[in-house]
């Protein structure tokens, strides 16, 4: 599974990009190949697609951005979809840790207090609604990352400050500002959040502690406190809820729903499910019989 911000920070060659402390902002061509890849990101960001087409799946969620879209992506992983079109895929990309949007709200409670929301929204992409301004933006940033000489950190972050402003002063991305406010929540909160939102992907140990910003050791301790219980079981317990669900539920084949549920072998699968509801999961869909055919 590709790391996207380790992937982007260690390929300049690739993508070219601006370093301002915490913050990483990459513009780049995407290669030719086309097709389905998983990828996850350690930190948050904000895509902006200058031309083609990208989709980012989750489990029951998708999302199709092209030219002059943006959204803004929450760390963690999603199924990833480059479309052939006649537009080459032209991206730009801003990376912010949590750290720093947090440092950001609270700079600026005036602004992101406005009309916070009621709802919270677990989604992993919050889409943005773009205007004139947003695209002048854009076009202002982009000869920064062919300069002879780069521009100061300080400037950088005056731009990307102008970026969230601009964003954030648009009521139609309330979503955003709701969430930066979630950001504030205790860390057991935080934690639960992001567990819950990529439970059904196969990141490792490792990996769900960089999401949460811990050591592996702090991670394991943390969480046993939240859920009772170790990572381990935890994570086996949703991919098999949820592969229970899409038995119950849905018309794709066993294969998919393996798939689908974060299990990366079949066999294994058939083996843990078995072992918690009593049936391999062929035979538990046939012995419930649903109302339609469906896939073998």
């Amino acid at each position: 599974m590709v790391n996207y911000y380790q992937s982007a920070k260690n390929k300049p060659q690739i993508f070219n990009q601006l370093n301002c402390k915490e913050l990483l902002f990459v513009h780049y061509n995407c290669p030719l190949e086309f097709g389905k890849t998983i990828n996850w990101s350690e930190q948050n960001f904000i895509l902006y697609i200058i031309s083609g087409k990208k989709g980012l799946h989750t489990p029951g969620q998708s999302w199709i951005l092209t030219r002059s879209d943006a959204a803004f992506v929450k760390k963690g992983a999603a199924i990833i979809d480059k479309y052939f079109t006649e537009e080459v895929l032209c991206i730009i990309t801003f990376f912010i840790p949590d750290n720093y949007l947090r440092s950001f709200i609270h700079d600026h409670k005036n602004l992101t207090r406005q009309k916070v929301l009621s709802t919270s929204c677990n989604d992993l992409v919050i889409p943005l609604q773009t205007n004139d301004l947003m695209s002048a933006y854009i076009e202002s940033l982009l000869p920064y990352f062919y300069a002879e000489t780069k521009p100061s950190e300080e400037l950088l972050e005056l731009k990307f400050r102008e970026l969230l402003l601009n964003i954030l002063s648009n009521p139609e991305n309330q979503q955003l500002n709701n969430y930066l406010h979630q950001l504030t929540m205790s860390r057991a909160d935080n934690l639960r959040q992001t567990m819950e939102a990529n439970c059904l992907f196969n990141l490792t140990l490792e990996n769900y502690a960089r999401l949460n910003n811990l050591s592996l050791s702090s991670f394991k301790r943390h969480f046993f406190s939240v859920f009772h219980m170790s990572p381990g079981q935890w994570l086996l317990r949703q991919k098999l809820d949820y592969a229970h669900k899409l038995l119950l539920t849905s018309d794709r084949s066993i294969s998919e729903i393996c798939f689908e549920s974060g299990f990366e072998d079949s066999t294994n699968f058939s083996h843990v499910f078995k072992k918690k509801f009593g049936e391999s999961p062929l035979k538990f869909r046939a012995k419930f019989n649903p109302p339609y055919s469906y896939k073998i």
